[in-house]
């Protein structure tokens, strides 16, 4: 790994510092919790898109720029918000992530854009096949991963010129599948820790009525 691949995966641990005290505070959240026992309501979904879009929006400032792209954990956002509260929430912390991107310009821009935009989509379709609960750490771990392998193929599919665009992934592509499931580790220790949490009164409340 050459050093500037290790300035950026660095640079994105420590921007990650702030991501956790956000999330920590979230997990504490009582709407947060309803959410997690699967009690979606209009107000929780937009409170939740709203959260989560500007999340997004903060990891896109939060990155590292080269060559015309940014190195960041902004897919991140919508992915946790779609395992969390489905696609409705999960597309729309993409959407205001993804314009947001789409503003900036740059080589990347479209296929950052829309692969925030599928972060969240994609995010909310599994949170419906796994009946509307969350997948667990290593499976949301391991969906990060594609997910931003996924977003490196759309740059080289639709950046150009394709030099620049296989520069920019060559150095962007260890960075970003890090920091983001770095990110997403964190995030759904926490979520797993509450889940858990909300649970065991009802597993005594079980037992205590056999």
């Amino acid at each position: 790994m050459d050093l500037i691949n290790i300035n950026i995966i660095a640079d994105l641990l420590v921007k990650l510092l702030i991501i956790i005290v956000i999330a920590y505070i979230l997990t504490r959240l009582r709407f947060f919790k309803e959410v997690l026992e699967g009690k979606l309501t209009l107000k929780n979904q937009i409170i939740l898109i709203l959260i989560f879009g500007g999340l997004a929006v903060f990891c896109t400032y939060a990155g590292f720029q080269i060559n015309g792209a940014i190195a960041n954990v902004r897919d991140m956002a919508p992915m946790i918000a779609g395992l969390v509260g489905g696609p409705v929430v999960g597309l729309g912390a993409g959407l205001i992530g993804g314009i947001h991107r789409l503003t900036m310009g740059g080589l990347t821009a479209i296929p950052c854009a829309i692969s925030t935009i599928l972060a969240g989509l994609i995010a909310g379709l599994i949170y419906l096949k796994n009946k509307k609960k969350f997948i667990g750490i290593w499976g949301a771990v391991i969906f990060a991963i594609l997910m931003e392998t996924l977003h490196m193929v759309l740059i080289l599919l639709l950046a150009t010129p394709f030099t620049q665009a296989l520069e920019v992934v060559t150095k962007i592509y260890v960075p970003m599948v890090v920091g983001n499931a770095v990110g997403m580790f964190i995030f759904a220790f926490m979520i797993t820790n509450v889940i858990k949490k909300l649970q065991q009164p009802k597993k005594t409340v079980t037992k205590e009525s056999k």
